[in-house]
């Protein structure tokens, strides 16, 4: 019945227009009636509101009330009458807003878009506007049906062409209007029971179209990425586009991502915004994961390294744009990836090991881009670790540490790519282990892990070494502590450093039992391995086994530990001294020298015990004072002195320095003066003196085999293997001295004689010297100890015949008998003048006064009392007569007196 009923209207519709106007139905009357008579006037408002009470009154009319409307338009369109399209779309909009809730608005709806269409069609700017403001409302409206059959194709080519519009002084209009409607699009059809837009097709059209009115420029990133939600003005399509953008992620399911990722890196690519700095793909990505729900943000990172796996052969500079993009968002989405945590990494890690070998090849066109790029995929590792938890961190070490090639000395000029693969993994790891904080070794350093990290620590390359160690640093620091330590100069007080101190748990101290034999093993040929060809390397190498040292003395602190680690010293300055298998440079035997007094001057002061640090501070000071200038760790540290200050000894400044040959072709000297040699005899009874097991220390130290560790080459290059051999049969109990006594076996202990004893024989035999001997004056010194004299204890099988004296009087007329090389004379004495000229020309005022004035302090009396009470303190003779007693107060020292 109500098809007939159409078929009559229609048929009573076409004779009222042909024949009788006031035939015409009434909604056409209406309609008609809004029409003004002069163009020129806008619509007719009391007809307007008898038409929509009527469609709101006869809501089956909308549907033809809608069809006339659009077919006035065309005839207006036509003729152009603007004024009367305008009058149009008024009436469709009213019609729509007061009969949004109608059950027959499905139907209007096709002949509302009917005319939108129509109105896009002209490409006129004005009328483009009046359809995208009619589409934004209808894109407004909540339908309380769906629509399974309309279509968004035409709206979409159409609004996604007037983004890329260029007309002059319409174009920031168009491209306002364009995502204006665009955004409707996406607002109206992002249901999923209707017509998808997330097809190929369309988010071609949409996804570019957004992309091309994106700002690029380098905004800061809260200005970028704002909410956007509050009004946007006609004059700013960025900030639009960063709003549809926007939401157009929003309303994206997991599904759809994709569909939308992939138009956005083929726009990156087609228009070079991937190219260092690539501000606008960090921009865009960064509102990308903003916008995405958090537990879908990983896919975001997946779909940029497969996309950076399509662009393997691409240039360099793309790849490091790309890599640049995923470091900055890597930290935003890394703690939602969950379990594919291992799977991206090791996606990341593959991305590398291609870039090696690719930089070996000969088709690499820039080594120096592409170990930028290198770098990038690092820090995008580093950040991409530090957003996840502690145990996926390790998880990311372990597995970096697995990917690690190893190699031997033999194996360098064959496997270049595997030994450049090793540097670049290394520092990765390196990276990720400083975004990790260690809590316990045993969590931290499996069986696996640990040897792999020993191993890398005796790898043929330097830098790889020394990373190594860094690595062992970063791991070993609990407290914060590593800044202090690393590079760690001679400390007078140790708490200047500030070191955070606490007990080592019970369960680390376990690890360490295992363990601590295999690290200072490690140490040990990691010394032996330092380049000596190189003075930076060098140091660098030495500093980084000091921090290694000292760390595990701050970290741990057992008595166990401190054993090996005093063990380690002393074993390196026996190796040091020995010239004959030891055939390191002057530089690299005088730094190895350096660096055992260090760590004993550290740990001394941190173990509290008197006697160890009163020895320590002894042999350092020795050093100073008559030691080669490459043992002076106190230069560095002490204020400058004042140049022109006649020195202890008698010599004039200038005639006193000594110039840069002396210093480097002058050998150590520190054989023949054992008093320079740290002694493990005094170490180890001040060691007793404190309740501490010192049977360990007193057993040679050897470097031992690591199991699932090679050390054999290792072992051959540095000579190790026979130098333990020697240590084990021909060697004495006492190579290097009474001072340096550190290879010796324990059963020898019970030889050693009571150091009361020694002085005993030597007071008997002194008488037996000869008379040039006994007038000899030993050199100043600032140590009142019996150490620095004759009379100093040593092991009784030596005797006066292991002592030398320094000074004789045939020496002095050996000395004197030598010719005097003027010339020679002359040229050090100019040079160290223009040196103290120099120097005062260009240092301040003050530093000059401080460095003059400095000897007026030690005219302060507390300070000559201290040091009164310093050289008769009970403690201090320890070393000499072994008695213990009760240190004594000003007021027990008897001090001389003037009056006879």
């Amino acid at each position: 019945m109500q098809a007939c009923r159409d078929i009559a209207e229609d048929a009573m519709d076409i004779f009222s227009c042909c024949f009788c106007t006031q035939c015409k139905p009434r909604y056409k009357r209406l309609v008609d009636s809004i029409y003004p008579r002069n163009l020129s006037d806008g619509p007719i408002w009391s007809n307007m509101q008898k038409l929509t009470f009527y469609a709101m009154s006869h809501p089956e009319k909308l549907n033809r009330i809608g069809i006339y409307i659009v077919n006035r338009l065309s005839r207006d369109l036509y003729r152009q009458r603007v004024s009367m399209v305008e009058v149009a779309v008024e009436a469709m909009d009213q019609i729509l807003k007061a009969c949004h809730s109608s059950a027959s608005l499905q139907q209007f709806f096709e002949s509302y878009l009917k005319m939108v269409q129509k109105l896009l069609e002209t490409n006129d700017p004005h009328l483009e506007k009046l359809a995208t403001d009619l589409f934004v409302a209808f894109a407004n409206i909540t339908e309380d049906s769906t629509s399974y059959h309309r279509q968004y194709d035409f709206f979409i080519s159409k609004f996604s062409s007037m983004c890329h519009a260029f007309r002059g002084e319409h174009t920031i209009s168009q491209k306002f209007n364009g995502l204006r409607g665009l955004r409707g699009v996406i607002k109206k059809s992002s249901n999923e029971l209707q017509v998808s837009i997330w097809e190929k097709q369309h988010m071609d059209k949409i996804v570019p179209s957004i992309l091309f009115n994106l700002p690029d420029r380098s905004d800061e990133e809260n200005a970028v990425y704002s909410s956007g939600d509050g009004e946007i003005n006609d004059d700013d399509p960025y900030a639009l586009a960063i709003q549809c953008l926007r939401e157009l992620m929003e309303k994206s399911s997991f599904g759809s991502l994709r569909a939308v990722l992939e138009p956005v890196m083929s726009h990156c690519d087609a228009h070079n915004k991937w190219d260092p700095p690539p501000t606008y793909a960090i921009n865009t990505f960064f509102i990308i994961i903003y916008s995405i729900q958090t537990q879908t943000a990983y896919f975001v990172i997946q779909e940029l390294i497969n996309h950076l796996e399509n662009m393997t052969n691409a240039k360099a500079s793309i790849r490091i744009g790309i890599a640049t993009v995923l470091q900055r968002i890597v930290s935003k989405s890394g703690t939602s990836i969950g379990p594919l945590v291992l799977g991206i990494f090791h996606s990341l890690l593959k991305r590398l090991r291609v870039s090696v070998e690719f930089q070996q090849s000969r088709q690499c066109p820039s080594v120096d881009e592409e170990k930028a790029f290198q770098r990038t995929l690092m820090d995008a590792m580093g950040d991409f670790a530090n957003a996840l938890p502690d145990y996926q961190k390790i998880e990311i070490m372990l597995l970096t540490a697995s990917n690690i090639p190893i190699i031997t000395q033999e194996e360098r000029k064959v496997k270049t790519s595997d030994e450049i693969l090793q540097k670049v993994l290394v520092k990765t790891l390196l990276k990720v282990a400083t975004k990790y904080k260690t809590f316990y070794f045993t969590t931290l350093f499996s069986e696996a892990f640990l040897k792999t990290l020993l191993q890398i620590c005796l790898a043929p390359n330097a830098e790889v070494r020394l990373n190594g160690q860094k690595v062992f640093h970063t791991l070993f620091d609990r407290h914060d502590n590593l800044k202090q330590l690393s590079h760690l100069p001679y400390i007078q007080e140790v708490e200047d450093l500030q070191l955070s101190i606490e007990k080592c748990p019970r369960q680390d101290l376990v690890f360490m039992h295992r363990q601590i034999p295999y690290i200072t093993s490690v140490l040990f040929r990691v010394v032996c391995l330092a380049d000596d060809g190189n003075d930076t390397k060098l140091q660098d190498q030495l500093d980084a086994v000091l921090c290694s040292m000292c760390l595990l003395c701050v970290e741990v602190g057992h008595d166990e530990t401190l054993t090996e680690l005093f063990r380690l010293a002393f074993g390196l300055q026996a190796f040091a001294v020995d010239t004959k298998d030891c055939r390191f440079s002057l530089k690299k035997r005088a730094e190895i020298h350096n660096l055992v007094a260090k760590f004993l001057n550290l740990s001394a002061q941190l173990l509290a015990i008197p006697a160890l640090h009163q020895h320590v501070t002894q042999v350092i000071n020795l050093r100073t004072q008559r030691g080669h200038p490459r043992l002076n760790i106190v230069a560095s540290a002490a204020p400058l002195n004042d140049p022109l200050k006649t020195l202890s000894n008698g010599k004039a400044p200038i005639a006193h320095m000594e110039s840069e040959d002396d210093i480097t072709t002058r050998p150590l000297g520190i054989e023949s003066d054992p008093s320079l040699l740290f002694d493990l005899e005094d170490v180890s009874e001040a060691l007793k003196s404190s309740n501490k097991d010192i049977t360990r220390l007193l057993i040679p130290f050897k470097p031992s085999s690591i199991p699932g560790v090679s050390t054999v080459a290792v072992d051959e290059l540095i000579g190790i293997k026979d130098l333990t051999s020697k240590q084990g049969s021909d060697m004495p109990p006492f190579v290097f001295g009474p001072s340096s006594s550190v290879i010796f076996s324990a059963t020898d202990e019970a030889d050693i004689i009571d150091r009361r004893d020694v002085v005993q024989i030597l007071d008997d035999e002194i008488l037996s010297l000869s008379s040039s001997s006994i007038e000899w004056t030993p050199p100043a010194s600032e140590i009142n100890s019996r150490r620095n004299t004759m009379f100093g204890n040593h092991h009784p099988d030596h005797r006066l015949a292991e002592y030398k004296t320094p000074i004789t009087l045939d020496n002095v007329r050996a000395e004197l008998s030598q010719p005097i090389d003027m010339a020679e004379e002359d040229r050090k004495d100019q040079a160290k003048s223009r040196e103290i000229v120099q120097m005062f020309r260009e240092r301040p005022l003050d530093e000059l006064s401080a460095m003059l004035v400095k000897d007026l302090e030690e005219t302060d009396l507390s300070k000559t009392i201290d040091t009164l009470c310093k050289r008769n303190n009970e403690w201090a003779k320890i070393q000499e007569y072994g008695s213990v007693g009760k240190a004594k107060t000003i007021f027990d020292i008897k001090f001389p007196s003037i009056v006879k």
